[in-house]
C-alpha cells in the first residue's frame, strides 16, 4: 500500500457512517495511506463509531450539527501535514493514475484543486465552474443558464499538465495547500453547506493562489451536480449564491435582487395560470425565495 506521509485526509459525515466507512475503504484500496485521518462526526444521532483504518484516525464529536462549512473548516484546522484532502463522505475513489495529478500539485502553486468526477450510475458531472455564472445569469433563471452554458467548452490543461486552471472548483474531494488555507483564514463561517467552496476558490485567487480541477484522476460522487437534499438544500443553495455575489461582485446590489423579485413573481402567476396548487413545492419554494428578496437571506 502506497503512503502519502504529507497527506491528511480530512472528511466529515452527518447520519451517514456506512457511507464514510465505504468512502475510507476505497481510499485504501486504490489509493493509498495517509498520514492521518481527521473525521468530524457533525452531530449525528446517535453518535457514529470510528471506522477501521490503515492509518491513524482522529474522530471528533460535535454535540449539534455545524454544517459543511463549519464542519469542514474544524477538521481542516485540525491538520498538522503539509498538505490535506478534504472529501465528501459520498466519495468512492476509483482505479487510476491519483498519484501524477497530486506530484503536480505540489510542485506548483496550487491551493484547491478537485478531481474529474461521475454520480454512482457513471455519468460525468462537473466539479468546477468556469467560468463562474454571471450575477445576471443567475437573475434569469435555469433556461437562461442552460443555453449560456452551452457557449463554453470544457476546460483543458495546458500541454504536458493535467491539472486545469478554474474560477472555482468543488469542495467534494479536493486537494488542499494547508500554508493557503490558513493564509486566508480558512472558510467563510457565513456558509452553511452550499456556495463555500466557490467563496473560498474566489479568496484564495485573490491571495495569489491557483484553482483547478486534475483531469487525469476520476471519482464517483453520490451527491454529484447538488441534486440531493430537498427544498432545504435549494434554499440554502439561493440564499448563499446571493450573498456570494453581493460580495464578490457589489455591483450586482444595485440590480440582483430587483430582477429576482421580478422572476419569483412572474413564476408565481404562471404556476397559478396552470393550476398547480399552493401546496405545491415549486409553489411553496417559489414563496420562499420571494420572502429572502424581499426581506434578506441571512
Amino acid at each position: 500500500m502506497m503512503r502519502f506521509d504529507d497527506l491528511t485526509l480530512a472528511t466529515t459525515m452527518h447520519n451517514n457512517q456506512e457511507m464514510c466507512a465505504a468512502m475510507l475503504r476505497s481510499f485504501e484500496a486504490h489509493i493509498g495511506s495517509v498520514a492521518e485521518i481527521i473525521l468530524i462526526d457533525d452531530g449525528s444521532t446517535p453518535p457514529c463509531e470510528a471506522p477501521s483504518s490503515a492509518a491513524p484516525l482522529r474522530l471528533i464529536r460535535t454535540e449539534r450539527s455545524l454544517g459543511f462549512c463549519k464542519a469542514s473548516d474544524l477538521a481542516l484546522r485540525e491538520v498538522g501535514s503539509k498538505y490535506a484532502i478534504l472529501i465528501d463522505a459520498d466519495i468512492l475513489f476509483e482505479p487510476g493514475d491519483f498519484v501524477g495529478g497530486y506530484s503536480e500539485f505540489r510542485n506548483s502553486n496550487w491551493a484547491w484543486v478537485n478531481f474529474r468526477q461521475t454520480n454512482f450510475q457513471g455519468r460525468p458531472q462537473n466539479s468546477y465552474e468556469n467560468p463562474l455564472m454571471p450575477p445576471w445569469i443567475f437573475a434569469a433563471g435555469n433556461q437562461v443558464f442552460s443555453w449560456w452554458s452551452k457557449l463554453h467548452q470544457e476546460v483543458t490543461a495546458p500541454p504536458g499538465q493535467r491539472i486545469a486552471e478554474v474560477d472555482a472548483a468543488h469542495s467534494s474531494c479536493t486537494l488542499v495547500n494547508m500554508e493557503a488555507f490558513r493564509k486566508i483564514g480558512g472558510f467563510d463561517p457565513w456558509y452553511w453547506q452550499c456556495q463555500s467552496d466557490v467563496d473560498i476558490s474566489l479568496r484564495f485567487r485573490r491571495a495569489g493562489y491557483r484553482v483547478g480541477v486534475d483531469l487525469g484522476y476520476q471519482v464517483k460522487h453520490d451527491g454529484a451536480g447538488g441534486k440531493g437534499g430537498g427544498e432545504a438544500r435549494v434554499l440554502d443553495l439561493y440564499r448563499s449564491r446571493v450573498h456570494l455575489y453581493e460580495n464578490a461582485y457589489p455591483a450586482s446590489r444595485l440590480y440582483l435582487r430587483p430582477l429576482l423579485l421580478i422572476r419569483h413573481l412572474i413564476e408565481l402567476i404562471w404556476f397559478s395560470v396552470i393550476g398547480i396548487s399552493k401546496k405545491d413545492i415549486r409553489q411553496k419554494t417559489r414563496r420562499e425565495l420571494l420572502k429572502g428578496v424581499l426581506h434578506g437571506y441571512n
